[in-house]
C-alpha cells in the first residue's frame, strides 16, 4: 500500500505530460459529479416527492377560465388552502413570451404561524429560464395555507396547472456551467504557484511565445465581444437617443465644413439662463440634451480626436455611421493589445525573469479592469473619449519605453522615430479626454538623466530626438487650441461647462468640500455585499456637502473592487524592491496621477461610474511594476508565496469584474436582458 502511494506521490510531483492529462480527467469528473449532485441537488432531494393536487382560489386581481388563471390587475392573489402537508418545492410557469418577469411573493400558514401567515421574500420568475420557475420552500411542517402575490403579469395568464405543488425539479445540466468550471480549474491546476510553467521566462521575439500572445488576445477579443452583447438595449441606443449621436452629428458637420451640430431654438436663445436646467424644464423649452450651448449653437464637447480618426474614415467608405457599441469593441482590442504590448516593455527592460504564465495572467486582469468592468454594462458613446484616451496612453507609454535605450557605454541611444510617435499618441489624448493628459508625467520620468544629466534631449546632440518629442505636441496642441477657440472663444476652453445637463456646469467651480468624497468614493468606499446575486449593490453616496454634488449610484472603491491593485499601494511603502528608481517613480506618479484625476473628475462632473476608466488602468500599472519587482527581488523559495497572493487575488477581482456588470440598477441588463440576468443568478446561486 506504501509503495502505491508512494508511487502516486512520485507521479504526481513530476510535472509531465501524464500527470496533467491524469489531473484533467479528475477534474472533468470532478466538475460532472459536481453539476448532477451539487448544482443540481433540488433534482436530488425532490426525486421521491409526490406532487399535491388543489384546487387554486382566486382572491383579487384574477379570474379563473378555461382551466387558466387570468391575470386583470397590477397585482394578482392566489390562493391555496386545506393543503395540510409538507411542500418542499413548487413551480409557477406563466403563459407569456420569453423574458416576461413576475415578481412572486408566497406566504402561508404553517406549524409555526398558524393564525397571521409567514410572508417570504419576493422571488422573480421569467418565462424563458425555467430553473427561476423552482422554488424552494422552507415553511415549518404541513402547510395548512398557501398564499401567491403575483406582480408583472397584467394581461398574461397562468394554467392552472402551470402552479405545481411539490413538484419535482428536473435535472437541468447545464454544459455552459460544466465547462466554463472545467477549464477554470483546469487553468489554476495549470497557474499554481508549484506549476513548471513558472520555469519559462517571457519573450516575445520567441515566435511560439508570440503564437501564444496572439492566441490569447484572440479569446480576448471573442469573449469582448459576446460580452458586449449582454445590455441588449444598450446596442441600439445610437438609432434612438440623439446625445448617443454627437459623433455622427460631428462627423456631417466636418463634412459640410462647420464645427457646429445645431442652432437652439428661439425660445432656448430668449432664456437669461440657458444652462439653468430647472428653469429650462418647466417652461418646457426644447433643447439638445447633453449638448454644449454657446452663442446660440450646438457643439460637441466631447473629443473630437475619436470622431476624426474612427468615425469620419468608417462613414467616407460606408456611407453609414459606425455603431457605438462596434467603436467599444475597437478600441477595447486595442486597450488589450496595447497593455500585452506595454507590460512586455516593462519586463523586456527592467523585469527580464517574469515568467510567461505572469505576464499573461496580468495582461488579462488588466484588460478586464480596464474595460471590461463598464464596457460590458453600458457600450454607450460616453466610453469613446475615455477609451480612446487610455488606448493611446498605452501605445504612448510602450513606444516611449521602447524608444528609451542605451548604446554601447551605457548612453542614452534614443530612438527618434518611437519617441515621435509616442509623444503623438500622448499628445492625442488632447482630443479624448484632456485629464489624462497627466501621464505627461512618465515621460519626465523616463527621460529626465537622458535631458537633464547625459543631454540626450533639449541640447545641440540631441536636437533630432528633441524635435521628435516636442513636434507632435506642438501641432496636436496647435490644432485642439484652434478648435477650441473656434468654437468657444478660448484655446483652452473645451466647452464642458456650456453643457446643457443635470445642472448648471457655468456656475459649478471648484469646491473643496467636493475633494474628500471624491476621493473617498472613488478610491476607497467599500463596497455594499450581501448574499444575494450579483451580491454587489449600488448605493447612492452619502455626504453631509450642502451644495450641489452630483452622483450617479457607486459600486465601491478601486481597492476595494479590485483587490489586486492594492499590490500598487503596497509598492508605495517597499522602495528599496526597485532596483531601477524610475519604476518607483512610475508607481508613486501613478497614484499621485489618480488622484489629481479624481479631484478633477469630482470638481467638473462629480461622482460617475464610468470615470473610473480614467485612472483604474493607472492602478493596474503600479500594481503590475510592484509584483514584477517583488518577484525578481525574492529568493526562490519565497516566490511561491507571492505568486499565489498575485492568483488569489486576481480571481477575487476577475470575479468582482463580472458581478460589477450584473450590480448597476441604473440601465440594468436585469430590464434590459432579463433572461441572461436570471439565467446567470441561478447558474451561480444554484441553491436558490
Amino acid at each position: 500500500m506504501k509503495s502505491k502511494l508512494s508511487g502516486i506521490k512520485n507521479f504526481l510531483n513530476r510535472e509531465t505530460a501524464a500527470k496533467y492529462a491524469a489531473v484533467f480527467a479528475g477534474l472533468l469528473i470532478l466538475c460532472l459529479l459536481l453539476e448532477v449532485f451539487v448544482f443540481n441537488f433540488k433534482w436530488v432531494n425532490s426525486a421521491f416527492d409526490k406532487e399535491i393536487e388543489a384546487s387554486p382560489k382566486i382572491s383579487s386581481g384574477a379570474e379563473k377560465k378555461d382551466g387558466e388563471i387570468k391575470i386583470t390587475g397590477d397585482e394578482a392573489v392566489i390562493e391555496y388552502e386545506n393543503i395540510n402537508q409538507r411542500i418542499k418545492y413548487i413551480r409557477i410557469e406563466p403563459n407569456s413570451d420569453n423574458g416576461k418577469t413576475a415578481e412572486v411573493t408566497i406566504s402561508a400558514n404553517d406549524e409555526g404561524n398558524t393564525v397571521t401567515m409567514i410572508k417570504a421574500p419576493t422571488r422573480t420568475v421569467v418565462v424563458g429560464v425555467p430553473r427561476s420557475q423552482y422554488i424552494r420552500l422552507h415553511f415549518s411542517g404541513d402547510v395548512a395555507k398557501l398564499s401567491f402575490k403575483i406582480k408583472g403579469l397584467k394581461g398574461k395568464s397562468i394554467s392552472e396547472d402551470g402552479i405545481v405543488l411539490n413538484t419535482r425539479v428536473p435535472l437541468m445540466f447545464s454544459w455552459q456551467r460544466f465547462l466554463i468550471l472545467a477549464l477554470a480549474l483546469m487553468l489554476l491546476y495549470v497557474l499554481r504557484p508549484g506549476s513548471s510553467v513558472y520555469k519559462i521566462k517571457t519573450n516575445m521575439r520567441d515566435k511560439k511565445q508570440l503564437v501564444a500572445a496572439a492566441v490569447l488576445l484572440l479569446v480576448q477579443a471573442l469573449c469582448f465581444f459576446h460580452m458586449l452583447h449582454y445590455n441588449t438595449a444598450a446596442l441600439t441606443w445610437h438609432e434612438k437617443k440623439e446625445h448617443q449621436m454627437q459623433y455622427y452629428k460631428l462627423v456631417e458637420a466636418f463634412r459640410d465644413g462647420r464645427l457646429d451640430v445645431g442652432e437652439a431654438s428661439e425660445e432656448l436663445l430668449q432664456l437669461e439662463n440657458p444652462y439653468d436646467t430647472k428653469n429650462r424644464n418647466s417652461k418646457k423649452i426644447p433643447y439638445k440634451w447633453d449638448h454644449a450651448y454657446y452663442n446660440g449653437k450646438y457643439y460637441v464637447y466631447f473629443g473630437a480626436a475619436p470622431a476624426v480618426l474612427l468615425y469620419l474614415p468608417y462613414n467616407l467608405i460606408t456611407g453609414q455611421n459606425l455603431p457605438n457599441y462596434i467603436a467599444v469593441y475597437i478600441f477595447g482590442l486595442l486597450i488589450m493589445l496595447g497593455i500585452l504590448l506595454l507590460l512586455w516593455e516593462v519586463i523586456k527592460k527592467w523585469y527580464p525573469n517574469t515568467p510567461l504564465a505572469l505576464y499573461f495572467l496580468l495582461s488579462v486582469v488588466f484588460g478586464a479592469v480596464s474595460i471590461l468592468g463598464y464596457a460590458v454594462y453600458k457600450p454607450d458613446m460616453y466610453l469613446i473619449p475615455n477609451m480612446s484616451a487610455i488606448m493611446f496612453g498605452l501605445f504612448g507609454l510602450t513606444l516611449w519605453l521602447s524608444a528609451d535605450a542605451k548604446d554601447e557605454n551605457g548612453k542614452a541611444k534614443l530612438s527618434s522615430l518611437r519617441l515621435g510617435l509616442g509623444s503623438l499618441c500622448v499628445a492625442l489624448i488632447a482630443g479624448c479626454r484632456p485629464n489624462l493628459l497627466l501621464i505627461i508625467a512618465f515621460g519626465i520620468m523616463l527621460f529626465w538623466k537622458a535631458a537633464f544629466k547625459e543631454r540626450a534631449l533639449f541640447s545641440k546632440k540631441g536636437l533630432k530626438p528633441t524635435l521628435a518629442v516636442c513636434l507632435p505636441f506642438v501641432f496636436v496642441a496647435a490644432v485642439v487650441m484652434w478648435y477650441n477657440y473656434a468654437r468657444f472663444g478660448s484655446p483652452f476652453d473645451f466647452g464642458a461647462s456650456y453643457n446643457l445637463t443635470t445642472n448648471d456646469m457655468t456656475v459649478r467651480g471648484f469646491r473643496l468640500g467636493r475633494v474628500g468624497l471624491g476621493l473617498f468614493s472613488y478610491l476607497f468606499q467599500p463596497p455594499n455585499i450581501d448574499a444575494v446575486f450579483p451580491f454587489l449593490n449600488d448605493f447612492s453616496a452619502a455626504t453631509t456637502y450642502v451644495g450641489l454634488t452630483l452622483t450617479e449610484k457607486m459600486l465601491g472603491g478601486v481597492f476595494f473592487l479590485f483587490p489586486i491593485l492594492l499590490i500598487g499601494l503596497y509598492g508605495l511603502f517597499k522602495k528599496n524592491i526597485f532596483a531601477d528608481r524610475r519604476v518607483y517613480r512610475a508607481v508613486y506618479f501613478s497614484m499621485i496621477i489618480t488622484a489629481v484625476i479624481v479631484v478633477f473628475d469630482s470638481e467638473i462632473a462629480g461622482l460617475l461610474t464610468r470615470y473610473f476608466l480614467d485612472f483604474v488602468w493607472l492602478d493596474f500599472i503600479a500594481a503590475c511594476l510592484t509584483i514584477f519587482a517583488i518577484y525578481d527581488t525574492e529568493p526562490e523559495q519565497s516566490r511561491r508565496g507571492t505568486l499565489l497572493v498575485v492568483l488569489a487575488l486576481s480571481v477575487l477581482t476577475l470575479a468582482a469584474v463580472y458581478l460589477r456588470i450584473f450590480a448597476h440598477s441604473e440601465d440594468a441588463i436585469f430590464k434590459s436582458n432579463p433572461i441572461l440576468h436570471y439565467t446567470v443568478q441561478h447558474l451561480i446561486a444554484f441553491w436558490m
